[in-house]
């Protein structure tokens, strides 16, 4: 019981809930987890530390990649799958994936057309 109260703990939070399903499903960088959750490092380093004592997540070789270690992947992908974590009707899940892909992809993100003024039909004499 008391290996598991840190786990439940440190996924009992939103933000640390959706930076966990952005590793799980791309390999990020700390600065793009700072950029899609809007959060300084300090806060970034907050919600890091409770998963990576639980074993969540580890640092790559140059510090700057995160990944699941993956004896607890496929737990947290069942996990993740049960609750609809990421799934379509996950608003938050689906917002820091455009988010990210936005950050990735300056150039293709889709900018919204610019509206044309209506002419103004003219009176014929």
């Amino acid at each position: 019981m008391t290996t598991l109260l840190p786990f439940l703990t440190a996924v009992s939070d939103a933000t640390r809930l959706r930076l966990l399903h952005l590793v799980q499903e791309h390999k990020v960088t700390l600065a793009e987890l700072r950029t899609v959750l809007a959060l300084d490092d300090a806060d970034l380093a907050a919600h890091l530390k409770p998963l990576v004592a639980v074993g969540l997540i580890k640092m790559g070789k140059q510090g700057t990649h995160l990944k699941l270690k993956h004896k607890h992947a496929a737990l947290l992908a069942k996990l993740f799958t049960h609750f609809k974590v990421g799934s379509k009707k996950d608003e938050p899940s689906l917002a820091d994936e455009a988010k990210l892909h936005a950050l990735r992809h300056p150039k293709s993100a889709k900018k919204a057309p610019a509206k044309k003024k209506a002419k103004k039909p003219t009176k014929k004499k």
